[in-house]
């Protein structure tokens, strides 16, 4: 490690020692089951006071601070900017597919959708739209792990459809994502076929049975999960005491024959079984001599009794499921989790349920009522252990690339492709990348808890499931080769092997050996006004002792960098 590096590196533990931890703390009582949530109280600023409540609601946002965006946020405030995010004719949603189908699939980079949507993600204006894509993709999983260059324009049109409809109905994206053959290829209900049964050629009798796969997933991710739960999430319970379970496996049987009959669009019952050409994204179709057309009991009860009319079979399904009471909690959950914290209140959670019901499952006026809920907007206590969640490392990354204004050109094909270490797959680096789950349980589960006190189950923390000693390494590493390490005086005229950090700012603060107003300046593109005052002493100390050491304002800029980025303040998200 370089003399750069060491000296911010060996100030982490006390850094880490002044922040507090995290491993305990009681969560907030549940109302009563059914109880309506209490009114939030107290209100909160329209309009940011600060620059740093203005980054701390970036944070949550977007994919990170920048400079000019607080400013915007401070002018307009925080209900306007997002109406302004979600109009689309404002801001016009950024789309993949485009991009992927304009290179030739020889030329192709096998990280190009990837790096491509990371850099979008990274400097286009519509990032409430692109932040809510990537939480739905976190949602309603894909993968491009078992995906050829030739059909990346198919699961680049996935990723396109769920930016689309970000803002749209819940009930109108299930049905997309259930049509889509990136979905239908990923958990096997493409040519998913009524039951028959025949003897083979031994004389044995053979029964196929429809694939289950989606409509399991369907109902224990997408939807509903395994048990029914209150308004505010917490589980109803039956007499006994003990949890409701929403399905079993009867009803998974019953909802993969709803599912029968649907294969590649503009296959017949003569072509049923005819694979899609190469990046085929269209909705699939549905062949009736293939859609069971007896009727089917699902969950609550509800009987899907068609006939053969799978279309038909389809909608009322997904009717049932998009008006199920468990949708609005379940799913409203998991999206405070992806923008605010890991531990809502109960009370939090009921109230955006509520704007579910209320609308309908309208996207857009959820996330608004996330956003601007109490929860959100009223900074924690310090002592409040549970508030806050864990920044995914994709987001570290982004964050530290709109706070130094970073630029790019591609190359002269017009690919994006970064030269840095692990650049071709920060699943390898990061623990994660856009549509490159391990499975369908996404790269962490909303779920995951902390280990507490004696061994006992403590608070949830889904992204730190990414974590352990190598992946903490790993991560820093790689926003050392992808961030600090390409902060540079000039911006690029062409293309770089990576992304250009503008380091003049604080370089001409270095150079004035203004150290206070350096550290200040981090603490609000990078860490949200979170820096604690000791913290805060032990960045400027450190900028003090490099100075009377002799080293240049530019390893002073670096170093400050780097701790920065190491700080608990800048990993967990408060």
């Amino acid at each position: 490690m370089s003399r750069t590096a060491w000296a911010p590196i060996a100030l982490v533990a006390l850094m880490l020692s002044a922040c507090g931890g995290g491993g305990g703390g009681d969560a907030a009582p549940s109302p009563a089951p059914g109880a309506p949530a209490p009114a939030p109280a107290p209100a909160f600023n329209a309009i940011p006071a600060t620059d740093a409540e203005a980054a701390r609601f970036l944070v949550q946002a977007t994919f990170g601070p920048t400079r000019a965006d607080i400013d915007r946020l401070r002018r307009i405030g925080y209900a306007a900017w997002i109406d302004e995010q979600l109009d689309p004719v404002r801001t016009p949603a950024t789309l993949v597919t485009p991009h992927i189908l304009s290179i030739p699939v020889a030329q192709l980079n096998y990280a190009e959708r990837r790096n491509y949507w990371l850099w979008q993600a990274t400097t286009r204006p519509d990032q409430l739209r692109m932040r809510m894509g990537f939480a739905l993709s976190e949602i309603f999983v894909v993968s491009d792990r078992d995906y050829n260059t030739a059909n990346f324009g198919r699961i680049s049109d996935y990723q396109d459809m769920l930016a689309r409809g970000a803002f749209g109905s819940y009930r109108q994206l299930v049905e997309q994502v259930t049509l889509h053959p990136a979905m239908g290829l990923y958990l096997s209900h493409m040519s998913n076929r009524k039951s028959t049964s025949y003897n083979n050629g031994q004389g044995v009798r053979v029964t196929i049975v429809p694939d289950e796969n989606y409509a399991r997933e369907l109902m224990q991710l997408f939807s509903i999960g395994l048990v029914e739960r209150n308004p505010d999430f917490s589980p109803k319970l039956d007499a006994q005491g003990r949890t409701i379970p929403t399905y079993d496996q009867e009803t998974v049987k019953s909802m993969a024959r709803v599912l029968t009959g649907w294969t590649w669009p503009g296959n017949t019952r003569d072509t049923f079984w005819r694979w899609g050409a190469d990046n085929e994204a269209r909705p699939m179709s549905c062949v009736p001599e293939f859609h069971d057309d007896q009727p089917k009991t699902i969950f609550n009860g509800v009987v899907i009794n068609e006939g053969s009319n799978c279309v038909a079979s389809l909608a009322k399904m997904l009717d049932a499921l998009s008006t199920h009471p468990n949708v609005a909690p379940f799913i409203s959950r998991q999206l405070i989790q992806r923008f605010v914290t890991s531990n809502p209140s109960p009370q939090y959670i009921a109230r955006v349920a509520k704007v579910w019901t209320d609308t309908g499952g309208d996207l857009g006026r959820v996330i608004k009522a996330i956003l601007l809920d109490v929860e959100a907007r009223i900074p924690p206590a310090p002592d409040n252990a549970s508030y806050g969640k864990a920044r995914e490392p994709l987001l570290q990354l982004t964050a530290l690339w709109r706070a130094f204004d970073a630029r790019y050109f591609p190359r002269a094909d017009g690919q994006y492709y970064f030269g840095f270490s692990n650049a071709w797959d920060f699943a390898t680096s990061l623990g994660q990348d856009s549509l490159r789950a391990p499975s369908v349980f996404n790269f962490f589960e909303p779920d995951y808890r902390l280990q507490g006190a004696n061994g006992a189950a403590g608070l949830y923390a889904p992204e730190l499931q990414l974590y352990n000693e190598a992946t903490f390494v790993s991560v820093f590493n790689q926003l050392d080769s992808a961030g600090w390490s390409q902060l540079q005086s000039a911006p690029p005229t062409a293309n770089t092997s990576a992304p250009v950090l503008d380091i003049r700012p604080l370089l001409t603060l270095a150079e004035q050996d203004n150290h206070v107003a350096m550290v200040d300046q981090i603490n609000t593109l990078l860490l949200a006004g979170a820096l604690t005052a000791d913290n805060r002493a032990v960045m400027v100390l450190m900028l003090d002792r490099l100075k009377i050491e002799r080293r240049p304002a530019d390893e002073r800029v670096r170093s400050l960098v780097q701790l920065a980025v190491a700080s608990p303040e800048f990993v967990i998200q408060r």
